[in-house]
């Protein structure tokens, strides 16, 4: 984790300290400007920065091209807009993922395609950058303003608390915070995310990482049962909670120190009473994004229920890969998806069912928990792997 490197921990008292010094808004934003260029610059490397500032300023300017032009040109300019970030992660992200995969098919292919199968040096957040450009671009199409000031685009994109693992932030709410500059850091607020941040270190280093060590611990046993592996399901879905809300929560935290808002990623998912609304409440600006950009475009649930499970089974295998090039990330997005849409099978025929009923809740809470324990299983592990624990939870 970056935060708590001693690279950081003497940069971001720094940098705080200095915005509370420095007077006028915009002296600020643009010592915030420099501050988030060191940072991108420090952890990522020249080769790390190069591939984003191309990337950046090929946006922009396809952005303000767009919010101009008439059809079909927009069409046009939007569809090459996309792709430029798309193409980018998928070439440093997923290039070797899916040449070693058609290698797996096609064997022949290697001699000739190999090379090109060589790991990249992938830059910094290229995901995070991925996402906040197709979204940024998406909004323009439908109609939102483009952002005309390069230094204010620069700042959306390498604002330092959100460049590594979000959470996304949409555009249009971090520039009505920043357009103006930067207002002289709140105390109130500053003092909420100071607690923030302290309740996110507590959850990352002190459960997360220890829960770790013991999943180290159990993977390394030779023997199973289900017990065992029912466990090893319960200390995953703790350590994966703490461990991701708790980088969220010292992100925000941090953005809070500074005076600028970030959007919520969590929401006590664990309480969740259905798949749907664990969704509603885990990553919440990931699955947000997912629906506005992926399953909305492919068509919702706007064209029948076949199609509306196919959207969704799109929707959350891309999810999957998101998180990780490997088949067991589109797996368990696909899992998700199919679980997702059992519950709109269900729910549409049997929608009054459990209405009032505190059995019938505690029974669907305990089911969500289940299903969601099990999923990460899916999430850490290989197909095999995942069909052995299987094997022991029913012998």
């Amino acid at each position: 984790m970056i935060f708590n490197t001693a690279w950081f921990v003497f940069f971001f008292p720094i940098v705080v300290t200095l915005l509370w010094l420095i007077p006028g808004k915009k002296a600020r934003f643009y010592f915030l400007l420099a501050a988030s260029a060191v940072f991108h610059y420090h952890f990522a490397g020249p080769a790390g920065v190069a591939p984003i500032i191309v990337m950046a300023i090929a946006v922009y300017c396809v952005a303000l091209r767009l919010e101009t032009a008439e059809e079909p040109a927009r069409k046009h300019w939007f569809r090459l807009g996309v792709a430029i970030p798309v193409v980018g992660l998928c070439y440093y992200k997923y290039r070797q993922f899916f040449l070693n995969s058609l290698f797996t098919c096609a064997p022949m292919l290697r001699p000739y395609l190999g090379r090109w199968a060589l790991a990249a040096a992938m830059p910094l957040a290229i995901s995070f950058f991925t996402f906040e450009f197709v979204h940024y671009l998406t909004d323009i199409y439908r109609g939102g303003r483009a952002i005309r000031r390069p230094d204010h685009f620069a700042l959306f994109c390498i604002y330092f608390p959100s460049i590594v693992s979000g959470p996304i932030k949409r555009y249009e709410l971090f520039w009505a915070q920043t357009k103006d500059g930067l207002e002289h850091p709140a105390g109130v607020l500053a003092l909420e995310g100071f607690a923030q941040v302290l309740v996110g270190f507590f959850k990352k280093m002190v459960v997360a990482d220890n829960v770790a060590a013991v999943i180290n611990l159990m993977d390394a046993r030779t023997e199973w049962h289900a017990r065992n592996v029912v466990a090893l399901m319960v200390l995953q879905s703790v350590h994966i909670l703490f461990d991701f809300s708790g980088y969220s929560d010292i992100a925000i935290g941090l953005s809070k120190i500074i005076g600028i808002y970030l959007p919520t990623n969590f929401n006590f998912p664990y309480i969740a009473s259905d798949i749907q609304d664990f969704w509603r409440r885990w990553h919440m600006s990931l699955s947000m994004w997912i629906r506005d950009y992926v399953y909305i475009p492919l068509g919702g649930s706007r064209q029948g229920f076949a199609r509306k499970s196919l959207n969704a089974l799109a929707a959350m295998a891309l999810c999957g890969l998101w998180h990780g090039a490997a088949w067991n990330f589109v797996l368990w997005g696909i899992y998700h998806g199919l679980g997702m849409t059992a519950h709109g099978v269900y729910r549409n025929r049997c929608p009054d069912v459990g209405k009032g009923s505190k059995f019938y809740l505690l029974g669907a809470h305990a089911l969500t928990l289940a299903f969601v324990a099990y999923g990460w299983l899916l999430f850490f592990y290989p197909l095999k792997q995942v069909l052995f624990f299987t094997r022991c939870l029913f012998r």
